[in-house]
């Protein structure tokens, strides 16, 4: 209490301290000497408020700027005190407010040098949410200039007051340091609060997605857009309550979730972590999938009807167009909720890993943190599946918590992004897309802003990085992670191959020689180790040197994979390759390679052997021929699955087809129970023989025997037909024309069901086949 009056004291004093001189001349008969006494005075109760604050261990909340600036001013005051008491002069009691104004001077300068600035400082005092906000680092640039604006200030404010002690008359002293100096404070304070006002119209506010209550966002605020449609804060709340009616008009149970529109989905979401439900999110539709996960008792929630396992799947739809129901809404303790997400990692088998929501809330505090600012004023897009893990943070949770709108459909083709050319745009993205990006746009896209875009899910060849930044304008940044560990690092690759640490993740070598990560969002108190080996580096940043299964055996000899497709690139002709082992008579490799422009152009016309033996004699320069690639096969894109992943396996199976001088598989994409591929049949094919010799095309038997072939090699069919249930032939495949076979095998029916199109998507041919067994895949 006694501190709270000396500080309330001084300060009344040093406001009142011209006014307090100048009555002591003019108007009391005061001698400067007697005027002395009380500039000392004030020194003293300084002295004593500072010293009586380090006392209480106040000095743990202040810097050492401040206390040096305290000691300082105190040291001065008494030094200018006994000048003007021994020499009775009051020049030197006018030099006061200089002192001040420079005192101050020097902290707010010294804790622009020495972040945060004061300013900063108080703001977050005010409001402590401002260091979990997406606007975090706007915020401190906005008060470091607003600091600099004090400093200069008070540079001006000292040459005045030491103008008016020098030159000026007493009135004209005290007038100045008196009135006219504090007037000009509260004009800086007035204009400050004004542009502080407009510039926080300008910020987004993040509010942890368990915490958000019915008025977090003004009712008109846009949660999600499509086209022209929208869906409005107040809207999204009604949603939420329709469903959240429904889950508790039943019994407590687990609730399987897959909806394609975002916006269903986390209205879904939000609605069974809300009512205490365990959601358990699955991309996987297929209705193999669904039934085994589907225990009794258990519910199913879509937006999008399929086959026998969705017979009793609650439609959203029919849910949120029935009559309007009381408001529901609370938060929810993010400790208890429970999820369980669905990850096939390296291995393409589908895993569950359970999670609790706490573990998602402290991975979007740290995205906030690390690229909140990138995000404020801007429209979430997404080229990924919102039901893994870099889809559902990206795409869904990180738009809710920030209050940013999102787009409810993925952009499906590098085209789209035209679209958005006038758009402030976040989009999250993946390797698989922004290959297809860098592979089929003529120009650059011309936007008005720079969009910001993120990819994961694999690593990102920095050659594809650069020719998308020609593209964007922005260079990618990528996100390491998976489903157990969260995210554990970030990068841009023009930076190099280093990976930089979220600042909660620590890292260390594990058994293996593998990356062990612990943060706050893994549970596990002994981290989670990865497949993957890592050389880590002093200052906590990483670089991944390949998986741990990477390392195979040849001849009796260890090999690297990674260090065989390196190789590879440094040709210079290679934009992406995979070695993978094969087993057959012997193990042997076999190198999948996707040729850059350059090695296009060098490549082009000469047979597949030419090709070989030149990347063979490449090689030959660091390893030993016997474990050198024995196959070799060249694609427009590597294999990959929904979420772009490249899996060993769906490159092994691509070498497991044997190969044929009458068709070329160009590209494959793996989903669940299903295959795309995309085809093209030389005019040298044998199928052409004998078949309209005038008009080549590809006959029914062919495309059908070749549905066959494909089928059992990468989905596990029998290769006997027992029946064709249905065929429909619309138009003929020509030679040399690229043709897109879709197929998808219901394992219970023993069913393959196949389509052949263009690449724009004409109808080529559709059937069914029934096959005389049901496949062990």
């Amino acid at each position: 209490m006694k501190s709270v009056a000396g500080k309330v004291l001084f300060a009344a004093f040093s406001v009142l301290y011209p006014a307090l001189v100048f009555c002591g001349l003019e108007f009391w008969g005061l001698s400067p000497r007697r005027l002395s006494l009380m500039l000392i005075g004030l020194a003293f109760v300084h002295f004593f408020n500072v010293t009586k604050g380090r006392s209480k261990g106040s000095d743990g909340s202040q810097d050492r700027a401040n206390i040096v600036k305290n000691f300082a001013l105190v040291a001065l005051m008494f030094v200018c005190g006994a000048i003007a008491f021994f020499a009775d002069n009051i020049l030197f009691l006018k030099f006061y407010p200089v002192l001040v104004s420079l005192s101050l001077l020097a902290f707010f300068s010294f804790t622009l040098w020495k972040k945060p600035s004061f300013v900063f400082r108080l703001a977050c005092l005010g409001d402590k949410s401002i260091r979990t906000s997406p606007s975090c680092r706007f915020v401190e640039r906005y008060c470091d200039r607003v600091t600099l604006v004090w400093c200069v200030f008070f540079v001006v404010n000292a040459t005045i007051a030491l103008g008016t002690a020098l030159v000026g008359s007493d009135r004209i002293w005290s007038l100045y340091n008196g009135l006219i100096s504090y007037i000009l404070i509260g004009i800086l304070f007035a204009v400050e609060f004004m542009v502080r006002k407009m510039m926080q119209k300008k910020m987004q506010s993040y509010i942890p997605v368990c915490d958000l209550q019915r008025d977090s966002r003004p009712d008109g605020a846009i949660v999600c857009f499509d086209g022209a449609s929208e869906r409005t804060w107040s809207e999204f709340v009604s949603d939420v309550s329709k469903v959240r009616r429904f889950l508790e008009s039943s019994e407590n149970r687990p609730w399987i979730l897959h909806c394609e529109d975002s916006y269903f989905f986390i209205v879904a979401l939000l609605s069974m972590l809300q009512s205490g439900r365990k959601a358990m999110v699955t991309a996987n539709r297929q209705e193999a999938f669904i039934k085994e996960i589907k225990k009794p008792g258990y519910g199913f929630i879509t937006d999008t009807p399929f086959g026998d396992a969705s017979a009793d799947a609650v439609q959203i739809q029919d849910i949120l167009n029935g009559p309007e129901v009381e408001t529901l809404w609370n938060s929810f303790d993010k400790n208890a909720a429970e999820m369980v997400m669905f990850t096939s990692g390296t291995t393409g088998e589908p895993k569950s890993v359970p999670k609790r929501f706490s573990q998602f809330e402290n991975e979007l505090y740290e995205l906030v943190k690390v690229f909140g600012d990138d995000w404020v004023g801007r429209k979430v897009y997404s080229t990924v599946n919102h039901h893994h893990i870099y889809g559902l943070l990206f795409t869904v949770l990180l738009p809710t918590a920030t209050g940013l709108p999102f787009r409810r459909h993925r952009i499906d083709y590098p085209s789209e992004l035209v679209s958005l050319a006038g758009e402030k745009a976040v989009i999250a993205s993946s390797p698989a897309y922004l290959k297809r990006l860098a592979a089929d746009a003529e120009k650059p896209i011309e936007f008005k802003y720079t969009p910001i875009i993120y990819s994961s899910g694999g690593p990102l060849p920095e050659e594809v990085a650069r020719k998308c930044e020609g593209i964007t304008g922005y260079w990618t940044t990528e996100i390491y992670g998976s489903t157990e560990t969260g995210g554990i690092a970030y990068r841009q690759s023009k930076n190099g191959p280093i990976w930089k640490p979220f600042e909660v993740c620590k890292m260390s070598i594990g058994e293996n020689d593998c990356l062990n990560v612990k943060s706050s969002y893994i549970l596990e108190p002994e981290g989670f180790t990865t497949g993957d080996l890592v050389e880590i580096y002093d200052d906590g940043r990483f670089l991944l040197k390949g998986r741990a299964d990477s390392i195979v055996k040849i001849e009796e000899k260890r090999i690297s994979l990674p260090e065989v497709e390196n190789r590879l690139k440094q040709t210079g002709l290679v934009q992406d390759v995979r070695v993978v082992p094969m087993v057959g008579s012997r193990q042997y490799l076999a190198a999948a390679i996707v040729l850059n422009a350059e090695g296009r152009e060098k490549f082009k016309d000469q047979p597949k052997l030419e090709i070989n033996n030149f990347f063979k004699k490449h090689l030959m320069q660091f390893i030993e021929n016997t474990v050198s690639p024995k196959k070799w096969r060249y694609l427009e894109e590597l294999p990959q699955d929904t979420q772009g992943k490249i899996k060993m396996r769906d490159i092994q199976a691509l070498f497991g087809i044997p190969e044929s001088p009458n068709f070329k598989i160009l590209k494959m994409k793996r989903e669940p129970g299903t295959v795309t591929l995309k085809l093209v049949f030389p005019e040298t094919s044998d199928f052409y023989s004998g078949h309209f010799p005038a008009f080549k095309l590809l006959p029914a038997v062919a495309q059908v025997d070749m549905v066959v072939t494909l089928a059992h090699a990468l989905l596990g069919t029998s290769q006997t037909v027992s029946r064709i249930q249905r065929t429909k032939f619309s138009y003929p495949i020509l030679p040399n024309v690229p043709a897109i076979l879709e197929m998808s095998y219901k394992a219970d029916a023993g069913k393959v069901a196949f389509s052949y199109t263009l690449e724009e998507g004409r109808a080529l041919s559709s059937g069914t086949l029934v096959m005389t067994e049901a496949a062990n895949a």
